[in-house]
């Protein structure tokens, strides 16, 4: 059986780290310009996301909540749908609404898409000029990163329909940026930078570096605070190519090569010399230029810093639990290190850990746990795996999401020559002190 569609190894999860495919989707609206996400599911199930989101980012998150009760199992629940809908609109104005269908809401029976599509087309004057989607996000299924993923989806093939698929003059030196949910609003801000020092225009869905990293605002606002406007979010119709980071997001960029016939690029991640040689050696050949020297010189520091950290990590065995994307980017980088091994594990079945040669199991903390019996010199996982690495006397260093009690984590750098290099620093230290202190 390839490794990438190991079926899971216990009826039950005993230590998860699986953070749920509604959460994912909460977060990509969250990158959208005066976005609301419209959860429909358990009195507290919005609370509970808005709550994970915000202790991790320390930023308010946009988020409505249409609960269902118990009536609604014999009435069914088309008014609560529709009224919400209703003050949602006439309340904040949003530019983009965005319904996300739970588990309870496929169990209930729920037709949450036609009710919706049904009230869209009963009063398209108050949708003028806005943006609608649903889609349906359950638990017992996927994770953080395919709920992102299907909810990008989700907003561009939307955006397609509603501006046809016409063929448009395509603008030479633009291209769309399509982030994977494991990259931080600060690696998006430098992949921002970098594309932007080749005088190439970029257009990010979603664009998390402007409404996730800090805001000083004042006044409460219930949609989100930064992100790509919608109408600059209809010009990626208009791109000449799109870059796509991570296996999840390559379904988006086809998405856009098959409607509106624009080439795309995926990379598994921007993390790591070989990895960032390739993506700047794309960018040099799209924009014909050479780029800044600055680029150069982080390419040099980086190189020195393999090999000071080289030492560090030759012959060590790292434990891993992260998100598909996350893990297979953090492998790419840690394996030009002469690590002895990498032991992994996924919360959700994916075909993207195909590329690293080691087993990879679908499994949880418990899972990794016992793969740190043999011995383990460094422990990368979210906050949920942290007391679990401490119990055990193994070094930990905390990666993907949620990440609790860490100053600064959205704002964290991994990516380019210079990211990689703060990681890979981080990381050493890390190793290094355990060492010492042994």
């Amino acid at each position: 059986m390839d490794k990438a569609d190991r079926a899971v190894s216990k009826p039950l999860s005993v230590n998860p780290f699986q953070t749920s495919q509604s959460v994912g989707g909460v977060l990509a609206l969250q990158g959208i310009y005066r976005a609301v996400p419209v959860l429909h599911g358990a009195q507290g199930c919005a609370e509970s996301v808005k709550t994970v989101l915000s202790r991790h980012f320390r930023e308010p998150i946009s988020l409505q909540n249409i609960a269902i009760h118990e009536q609604n199992l014999i009435f069914g629940g088309g008014d609560g749908i529709r009224e919400m809908i209703r003050l949602v609109m006439e309340r904040h104005h949003p530019d983009v609404v965005a319904l996300i269908g739970t588990s309870l809401t496929e169990v209930v029976g729920e037709d949450l898409l036609g009710t919706a599509e049904t009230y869209y087309r009963q009063h398209k004057e108050m949708f003028k000029d806005k943006l609608m989607c649903g889609l349906y996000l359950p638990d017992y299924e996927g994770s953080l990163e395919s709920g992102y993923a299907k909810t990008v989806y989700s907003v561009i093939q939307k955006v397609i329909r509603s501006r046809g698929r016409l063929s448009r003059k395509k603008k030479r030196g633009r291209i769309n940026l399509l982030p994977g949910s494991h990259l931080t609003p600060g690696d998006v801000m430098e992949l921002k930078e970098m594309i932007a020092s080749f005088d190439i225009e970029v257009i990010v869905l979603p664009d998390l570096s402007s409404s996730l990293t800090g805001h000083l605002m004042t006044g409460h606002t219930a949609l989100s605070r930064g992100g790509i406007p919608l109408d600059y979010l209809r010009e990626m119709l208009t791109s000449t190519y799109t870059v796509a980071i991570g296996s999840s997001m390559e379904p988006c960029a086809r998405l856009l090569q098959e409607e509106l016939q624009i080439p795309y690029q995926m990379f598994h991640g921007v993390t790591g010399l070989r990895e960032s040689d390739e993506f700047f050696l794309f960018l040099r050949q799209f924009s014909q230029s050479e780029g800044q020297n600055k680029y150069r010189w982080q390419r040099q520091f980086l190189l020195d810093c393999l090999l000071d950290t080289r030492s560090v990590f030759r012959g060590k065995r790292i434990l891993a639990a992260l998100e598909p994307d996350h893990l297979v980017a953090l492998y790419q980088c840690l394996s030009e290190l002469g690590i002895k091994s990498f032991g992994s594990v996924i919360s959700a079945a994916s075909p993207a850990v195909a590329v690293i040669p080691e087993a990879v199991q679908v499994g949880d903390l418990e899972d990794l746990e016992r793969m740190a019996a043999g011995g383990a010199d460094l422990w990368l996982s979210n906050s949920y795996g942290e007391q679990t690495a401490l119990k055990n006397g193994i070094p930990y260093f905390p990666l993907g999401f949620p990440v609790f009690n860490r100053f600064g984590s959205p704002a964290n750098v991994s990516v380019g020559y210079r990211g990689t290099a703060d990681l890979l620093n981080q990381i050493a230290n890390i190793m290094n002190s355990k060492e010492r202190i042994s």
